[in-house]
C-alpha cells in the first residue's frame, strides 16, 4: 500500500541507537524523518554529517517529550506521522501496518499497543506493572476502553497533527500521552489500538522517573476523574454486600 507519511522522533542522548534506527526505517515507504533533539551531550548533532537527508531540529535545553512531538508535527507536512522513542523499543516493521490500519479505518490516532490481542512487551517487570496499573487506572477513570494509552508509538493523521499543533497547553512527560487521548477522544477524533512488539532497551538509559509517574496521579486527581472512579468502586462494594446480604437472607 503508497501512503505519504512522516516520522518524529523525540531524542536525549541517544546518538548510538539512533544511527541504527534511522538506516531501518529509510528502508521503508517513509517520506520525511525528522529528529528532535533537545541538547544531547553525546554527539547526536554529528549524526547530521551521516545522514544528510535527514532533518534535525535542535532545542535549547530539555524541553519535554510531549513538546518534542508536538514540534515535529508542527514541521511535517504528510498525511500522517508516526512518532515513535529513539531507544529501539519500537519496531520499525509495525510502522506499515499501523498506517494501513489508519487508512482502512480512518482512525485518526492509531496507537501500537502492547496489552491487545497479539500485542507483545519484553519490558522489566516493574515497569510492566506500572504501565499496565497506570492504563487500568486511565480506562476505569476516564471510561474510554482503551487498553496502551501510555504507549508512545503512535500513528495520527493530518488532521489530528494540525489540532494537536494549536495546542498549547497539553501536559508534557508520561502524562502528556493520555492527556492527548483524552482531548483527541472529547473531540471526537477516532482512535484504534494496532498490536505491536515492545523490545526492551538494551543500549542508554530509561526516561521516565519518578517524577513523571507521580504527574500521571496529578493529572487523574486534577481532572478530577479519581473521584468518579471511588465512587463507582464504593458503589459497587455497597452492591455486592446487599446483594450478599439477599442471598444469605433468602436464598
Amino acid at each position: 500500500m503508497q501512503y505519504n507519511a512522516s516520522v518524529v522522533i523525540p531524542a536525549l542522548n541517544e546518538k548510538e541507537n539512533l544511527s541504527k534506527l534511522i538506516p531501518d526505517l529509510k528502508k521503508d515507504n517513509i517520506s520525511f524523518i525528522y529528529i528532535i533533539d533537545d541538547s544531547s551531550t553525546d554527539g547526536t548533532a554529528d549524526l547530521i554529517k551521516q545522514f544528510p537527508d535527514i532533518h534535525f531540529l535542535f532545542r535549547k535545553g530539555r524541553l519535554g517529550l510531549i513538546s518534542a512531538e508536538i514540534d515535529g508535527m508542527r514541521l511535517t507536512a504528510s498525511d500522517y506521522v508516526v512518532v515513535m522513542d529513539a531507544d529501539l523499543s519500537h519496531r520499525p516493521e509495525d510502522i506499515p501496518g499501523m498506517i494501513e490500519q489508519a487508512i482502512n479505518t480512518s482512525s485518526d490516532l492509531v496507537i501500537g499497543s502492547r496489552y491487545t490481542d497479539s500485542g507483545i512487551t519484553n519490558d522489566e517487570f516493574i515497569r510492566k506493572i506500572i504501565s499496565r496499573g497506570a492504563n487500568l487506572l486511565f480506562r476505569l477513570s476516564f471510561g474510554i476502553n482503551l487498553h496502551d494509552c501510555t504507549s508512545g508509538f503512535r500513528v495520527y493523521s493530518r488532521k489530528a497533527c494540525d489540532y494537536l499543533g494549536k495546542q498549547v497547553d497539553i501536559e508534557n512527560g508520561y502524562v502528556g500521552q493520555v492527556d492527548i487521548v483524552n482531548r483527541l477522544t472529547h473531540n471526537r477524533f477516532k482512535i484504534s489500538e494496532y498490536p505491536v512488539v515492545f523490545v526492551k532497551r538494551t543500549e542508554g538509559k530509561s526516561k521516565l522517573k519518578m517524577r513523571e509517574i507521580v504527574n500521571f496521579f496529578l493529572f487523574v486527581i486534577y481532572n478530577k476523574k479519581i473521584f468518579k472512579l471511588i465512587v463507582s468502586l464504593f458503589a459497587l462494594t455497597i452492591l455486592m454486600v446487599v446483594l450478599s446480604f439477599v442471598l444469605i437472607r433468602f436464598v
